[in-house]
């Protein structure tokens, strides 16, 4: 949903993560609050340093300003409702879900105030044997 539905207050993307899979880099937003609400399966996050699992029905906030990143390390896919306040960032998931080949992901997400570090992101997905989808 777009947030001009909601007066730009907020905005929400479902995410599918294949098996393996990662969402996005370890980032942060300096304007958004992300709140995740796990429809099926099981997603990993990676939260002020720290590693979690969410099971089906958790509900994961991942507060501005703070760098985490998740997903999806089991042989079954996962999906993921991201309720993020206040909304405009779910352009930038649309653009990048839609787009063709590789993705300068800095470019798109650069306006929003975001930034990735794909260094903190490498380990993560060695250990796990993740792939961006």
């Amino acid at each position: 949903m777009d947030s001009p539905a909601w007066e730009g207050r907020l905005g929400v993307v479902e995410h599918l993560l294949a098996p393996h899979s990662i969402a996005a880099p370890m980032h942060l937003h300096t304007r958004e609050d992300e709140f995740s609400l796990i429809l099926e399966g099981r997603v990993w996050y990676v939260a002020a340093g720290v590693e979690h699992v969410a099971e089906t029905g958790d509900f994961v906030y991942k507060p501005r300003g703070e760098w985490h990143t998740f997903f999806n390390a089991a042989d079954e896919p996962a999906r993921v409702l991201e309720i993020i306040t206040p909304g405009g960032l779910e352009q930038a998931f649309r653009q990048i879900d839609t787009a063709d080949g590789d993705v300068d992901l800095d470019r798109i997400v650069g306006p929003y105030g975001c930034s990735a570090d794909y260094e903190a992101t490498a380990p993560l997905m060695e250990k796990y044997g993740l792939a961006f989808e």
